[in-house]
């Protein structure tokens, strides 16, 4: 869905657009593993609340090339360039 809305503002507006998705990681890691994502930014807080979604199940091996980290007195925040 999200690459078909993406497709719509394009020919809608005529220039290429950015489509920001956010959530867990079952949703970012569909969007990986269908190869929508290009960068990637996660925001690392040192909570735990549960076991958690891993990120990362997907069979298609990828490469991250991290682009920068902030840190901050509460969470780390990591850009990475994704490549398949």
């Amino acid at each position: 869905m999200t690459r078909s809305i993406a497709d719509i503002s394009v020919s809608d507006s005529g220039k290429d657009l950015d489509v920001i998705l956010m959530g867990g990681g079952a949703t970012v890691g569909s969007a990986l593993d269908a190869g929508l994502v290009d960068a990637l930014t996660l925001h690392l807080a040192p909570i735990v609340l549960g076991a958690g979604t891993p990120l990362f199940t997907g069979e298609a091996p990828r490469t991250l090339v991290q682009r920068s980290v902030i840190s901050t007195s509460t969470a780390t925040h990591l850009t990475y360039d994704v490549f398949r």
